[in-house]
């Protein structure tokens, strides 16, 4: 084999090992935004309900549920992004909703655990 030969070869592994790294990535930033989601979720709703039926609670159910509103929005608009589905968008604005409303209670609370 001549050297442009075994470069050819060289690049073309290459290429199949970058193909496999960007798949890897792509499901890891998946699967963390799943992970995110369902956490942020189970403790927004944990300390909610602490706080609903104790009057205290552990932690500020508030701070998860902003997160979990700019997950599930995030994730929404990339999904709107790559596929145009109206509903996608209904998700987006529904959750940047509900994390602007979360935002402005944690500002008039301050973040108070009660």
């Amino acid at each position: 084999m001549d050297k442009k030969e075994i470069l050819r070869r060289s690049q073309k592994e290459n290429y199949i090992f970058d193909e496999f790294s960007h798949y890897v990535d792509k499901k890891a930033c998946a699967n963390a935004y799943l992970a995110i989601l369902i956490y942020s979720g189970i403790a927004a709703l944990v300390f909610f309900l602490q706080t609903h039926f104790t009057g205290k609670a552990y932690g500020d159910y508030r701070a998860f549920l902003f997160c979990f509103a700019i997950t599930f929005g995030s994730r929404s608009f990339q999904h709107f992004r790559s596929h145009r589905k109206a509903k996608d968008i209904l998700f987006v604005l529904i959750a940047f909703c509900i994390a602007i409303v979360t935002f402005i209670s944690i500002l008039n609370h301050e973040m108070e655990i009660l």
